[in-house]
């Protein structure tokens, strides 16, 4: 099967869809609590415009703040939510004690009415593998040995021979895992096990600099192609469908020349960041940043063309949208949310979850 096939004609008489979702990266120059209080507010601002699904990221001891303990903060959002999905994308699981973290997510899934989602990553910061006092160079290995703990765990299995088994049951998080992944070897591992494919909001490839180099670099959804081909061949669940997830930088604004203004600070800071660690310069211009990373960007009708032209986007099971590293004020980034439900998805097919949500937040009803 290839990257086109999920959702072809022949795989599925159904028109193609996805769930869409939002990324919140809680990354962000202020006050801790004013970080948390509006990720929450795109929470429930995204349950009203119909979004299927909120995702939250990890971050350990971030130079600029981050969210060290998903399950903590989606636990709040269950309590300000009904329908949402509430997913993590993703967990560091070599950096986590495998049961604790099945028992803390087993909790959160009643509190949230069976909400819960579990996505999990290897992880590659030297500075959070030190934190923890584990070993970068056999993450991989420890996420194996993890994710095979915390699956039996679910499961129902003995979580010591003889012994006792995983309180509350939570049978039902299996079939919600996630395993992100940037390698074949990966998506090979992830289709064997029965896990969604997470996949990033960008690639690996060669270095490209200048406007030529740039519009000819390969596009994202051909990059991770491959990644996505490999894991639908090696598919075998008969119970389930296999799931992949684009998470793709986003961001709307009335007009494309808006959108670009206000991309500015944001492209600058993240090519001072990590331009050097990603071979370019925060010299090149802004456009030319966008096109280095990814960004789906301009008017609605911009932004429906640019992810129309993304290959994979056929294939996947959920798109997940977020800001970065355009990182915009709040209030635009919420604008952006908002444009995103009511005109661009539905453009690529997608359908709210709730229309009567949607209605109220066109006519701007309040909740």
């Amino acid at each position: 099967m290839t990257a086109r096939g999920l959702n072809s004609p022949g795989a599925d008489s159904r028109p193609p869809s996805f769930r869409l979702g939002f990324f919140t990266r809680m990354v962000d120059n202020v006050a801790p609590a004013q970080v948390y209080a509006r990720a929450m507010e795109m929470f429930e601002t995204a349950e009203d415009l119909g979004y299927d699904a909120g995702w939250v990221a990890q971050h350990h001891a971030h130079a600029e703040g981050g969210l060290p303990s998903p399950l903590v903060f989606l636990a709040a959002a269950a309590a300000r939510t009904t329908r949402l999905k509430l997913v993590t994308g993703i967990i560091t699981l070599p950096l986590e004690s495998p049961v604790r973290l099945a028992e803390d997510a087993a909790v959160l899934d009643v509190l949230s009415g069976g909400r819960l989602e579990l996505g999990f990553g290897t992880g590659g910061n030297p500075t959070s593998f030190s934190i923890f006092g584990r070993e970068l160079e056999k993450r991989h290995d420890d996420y194996d040995r993890a994710f095979t703990i915390v699956r039996d765990a679910l499961s129902g299995w003995e979580l010591v021979p003889g012994g006792p088994i995983l309180f509350p049951p939570a049978e039902r998080l299996l079939a919600t895992m996630w395993e992100a992944t940037f390698r074949v070897e990966g998506a090979i591992r992830a289709a064997q096990r029965g896990s969604g494919l997470l996949l990033a909001r960008t690639a690996v490839r060669p270095t490209s600099v200048g406007n030529e180099a740039i519009a000819a670099r390969e596009h994202l959804g051909d990059a991770q192609s491959p990644i996505v081909d490999a894991y639908l061949a090696n598919w075998s669940s008969a119970d389930a469908r296999p799931r992949i997830g684009l998470s793709r930088s986003v961001y709307v604004a009335p007009a494309r020349a808006e959108a670009i203004a206000d991309a500015e600070q944001g492209m600058r800071r993240h090519a001072r960041a990590v331009g050097r660690r990603d071979g370019y310069t925060s010299d090149l211009t802004v456009e030319q940043l966008l096109a280095r990373n990814d960004v789906h960007i301009g008017s609605p009708d911009d932004v429906i063309a640019s992810l129309r032209a993304d290959r994979l986007l056929s294939t996947a099971s959920d798109l997940m949208v977020q800001v970065h590293p355009v990182d915009p004020s709040h209030e635009k980034t919420m604008r952006s949310l908002k444009l995103i439900a009511t005109e661009v998805a539905p453009a690529l097919g997608w359908r709210p979850s709730s229309q009567e949500s949607m209605d109220a937040q066109i006519s701007g009803t309040d909740r």
